[in-house]
């Protein structure tokens, strides 16, 4: 057996050597000492992520919460045990896994959390003007026409229009004076500016003790962002203590606009909105970024495949021997946020490295193959080439358990069952990965990007598998919802400032076959209508409130999880 180095040098993995995947009777592998389990990869969203922040939060709101899975006494806190342990998947010494205890089902869960935000690390502002710039600049008739893509486009319109006015006034200050409203706007400001100035000092103050006492109240209070109230404090006591003999110039309130927009893409832009510019956009200068992303998710995927119940580690888990059974016969992968682009393409990566398609060498012949094949392409024909997606979501579910049952139980031993979406953008796929409906409609047909059923076969055009010489039917390289079930929870409001901008519905873009359910997420210990602003963290959140009448959005989750099944 030999011991090899990782690629970052930060942690060691045990494997079988090639020569040992059919062992002879002297040396038949080891019995499995524990029983196979379920693995969770949870894809955390944009923004520059601490190590387990995401997943430790994810555990405690779908696992440690849920005392339905209790098969012993609790412990006083109200929570099922978990610990953190060390685990070769990662790669790196900065990541665990959260493991359960024998105090929840029988099966037992690990959790792994698929860290990329050191890859974004660093994320430069001019990405993101230069994306702006893409989108800001792109003809009216290629936005999709989606009212809230057309919101968001005029708003950044809106935001490009005042910031190169404002850079425009600092330079030239006399620009004002051509304008009469803004004569007037500025005459009235520096009347009343100390009026202005306590309003905004007397807002930033209640704001600070609301956001204080609600991060108290959800116990939330060490991961509070005070950096906003403490901010419209200093400027209202600026403004408050602005001496009136001294009126404000207009190229001092163009600097302080500007100012304004230059914090926010420090703070805000850089490095959430940077991680969309290094991720979706394909560009000369994104590449690489996406490349090592995948490339690390790919890694992981493989990792948590290759693990075996003796505690080993295969080269080759595609033909694996049945005497050595897997670590987990069951891997969901969740994702948040941007995560679900990372997320989706980690499926379709290894769906086209792994999966049942004529590349790899497996048996489509078993008994029942074939017959689950055409079982799925019928609801492919519905969907895509009859243009009737009324089918009924249940039938088709059963097709892709079915075929999946088949593909885990002998090469390519393909074990992903669940794709989960939390808050997902790929809603906006048209307008942040495409340049438009026909974009994305020829990145389908292309088999670049997957859909629920899978589009069909671009050769045949009325199927999902091809045919080969000898007459066996394979899947092609973007069916991988054939066998894998996605299910999509979304907060989708009319009003943009309510609910989950981000997210939206996706089975009219990716297919009715997805298991699709509009929530609405209330924040805890807040009255309406702030219990709905911006609830696209919230979809996994934990608070004690809870206990007694858990929200639809959590009830969701855990039973697409299916933990302990």
């Amino acid at each position: 057996m030999e011991t090899i180095n990782t690629a970052e040098g930060a942690g060691m993995r045990r494997r079988i050597p090639k020569t040992a995947a059919a062992p002879t009777p002297e040396t038949k592998a080891t019995p499995p000492t524990s029983k196979p389990k379920t693995a969770v990869i949870m894809v955390h969203g944009m923004g520059e992520q601490r190590p387990l922040e995401t997943i430790r939060s994810f555990v405690k709101g779908v696992y440690q919460s849920d005392l339905s899975k209790a098969t012993k006494p609790v412990p006083a806190d109200g929570m099922l045990e978990v610990s953190i342990v060390p685990d070769s998947a990662f790669n790196s010494a900065e990541l665990r896994r959260l493991t359960t205890h024998d105090d929840g089902p029988n099966k037992r869960t690990d959790f792994f959390e698929f860290y990329w935000a050191d890859i974004m690390d660093g994320t430069q502002v001019e990405l993101v003007t230069a994306w702006i710039d893409g989108l800001l600049l792109r003809s009216p008739w290629r936005v999709p026409a989606h009212w809230r893509v057309y919101l968001a486009w005029l708003l950044l319109w809106a935001l490009a229009l005042i910031f190169v006015f404002c850079a425009i006034a600092v330079a030239y200050p006399p620009l004002v004076d051509h304008i009469p409203v803004l004569n007037d706007i500025l005459g009235w400001i520096n009347q009343n500016g100390q009026m202005i100035g306590k309003v905004f000092y007397v807002g930033g103050a209640l704001l600070l003790c609301y956001v204080i006492i609600s991060g108290l109240l959800t116990h939330r209070i060490e991961t509070t962002s005070l950096q906003f109230p403490v901010l419209l404090l200093a400027g209202g006591a600026v403004l408050a203590l602005w001496p009136p003999d001294y009126p404000l110039e207009p190229h001092v309130l163009a600097a302080g606009v500007t100012a304004g927009v230059g914090w926010f893409m420090h703070n805000l832009a850089a490095p959430y909105i940077g991680d969309v510019v290094r991720y979706v956009r394909a560009t000369p200068s994104t590449v690489e970024r996406r490349k090592l992303v995948r490339q690390r998710g790919l890694e992981l995927l493989e990792a948590i495949h290759a693990k075996r119940a003796d505690s080993t580690d295969l080269d080759d888990f595609v033909r694996a021997p049945r005497d050595n059974p897997p670590a987990y016969d069951r891997i969901v992968l969740v994702s948040h946020s941007l995560g679900t682009y990372v997320a989706y393409d980690m499926l379709q990566l290894f769906w086209e490295k792994y999966g049942p398609t004529h590349h790899q060498t497996w048996q489509p012949g078993r008994p029942g193959v074939q017959e689950a094949l055409e079982a799925a392409d019928a609801f492919v024909k519905m969907e895509w080439v009859n243009r009737q997606p009324n089918y009924p979501l249940s039938d088709y579910l059963t097709a892709q358990a079915r075929l999946n049952a088949l593909l885990e139980s002998d090469a390519p031993q393909w074990r992903i069952t669940d794709f989960i979406t939390l808050g997902s953008p790929l809603v906006h796929a048209e307008f942040l990965a495409t340049d438009g409906t026909a974009d994305l409609e020829e990145s389908f047909a292309q088999r670049r990007f997957a859909t629920c059923p899978p589009r069909p076969d671009p050769l045949l055009r009325s199927a999902i598998y091809s045919t080969v010489p000898n007459g066996a039917k394979y899947l092609h390289f973007a069916a991988q919802f054939a066998a894998v079930k996605w299910t999509n929870i979304c907060d989708e409001s009319l009003n943009p400032i309510l609910g989950d901008l981000v997210s939206g519905r996706l089975r009219p873009i990716f297919g009715h076959g997805i298991d699709e359910h509009m929530v609405k997420i209330n924040r805890p210990h807040r009255a309406w209508p702030f219990s709905r602003v911006f609830t696209h963290t919230e979809y996994w959140s934990w608070d004690e409130s809870f206990r007694n009448n858990v929200p639809e959005h959590l009830k969701l989750l855990r039973a697409a999880l299916r933990l302990g099944q």
